[in-house]
């Protein structure tokens, strides 16, 4: 089967319905998080099977991809991102686009209860 609609996306920058250019995204890493707010969570909360979330490589390409169409500013976020297994070799992967200058910004939000690494 082929793509075809891939080829009828327009170039150039992302835009909402109000003509607004896109230039930040947030992305959520997991649904995990070692705290059970209420301010994010369900209180029956059902996650996501594992095999179910994108990989850090999927995650890369879905973000370099709106990085290619003007995204400037990237959040990495979640529930809790720095549970998710490996995530800084996605924040190291991601800068790259900081060297090329093609972003402007990459950022992770974190409850900070979890040591990195």
């Amino acid at each position: 089967m082929e793509f075809e609609r891939a080829a009828t996306v327009p170039p150039g920058p992302l835009t909402d319905p109000f003509g607004r250019g896109i230039s930040y995204l947030r992305v959520s890493v997991t649904d995990r998080c070692d705290f059970r707010c209420v301010y994010c969570m369900a209180e029956n909360m059902a996650f996501l099977p594992k095999q179910d979330l994108l990989t850090l490589e999927e995650l890369d390409r879905l973000c370099s991809a709106f990085v290619a169409k003007g995204v400037r500013k990237l959040r990495l976020t979640g529930g809790e991102p720095l549970v998710r297994k490996g995530i800084m070799t996605l924040v190291t992967s991601l800068s790259r686009h900081l060297g090329t200058g093609a972003l402007d910004e990459l950022t992770l939000t974190t409850n900070g209860s979890q040591p990195m690494g």
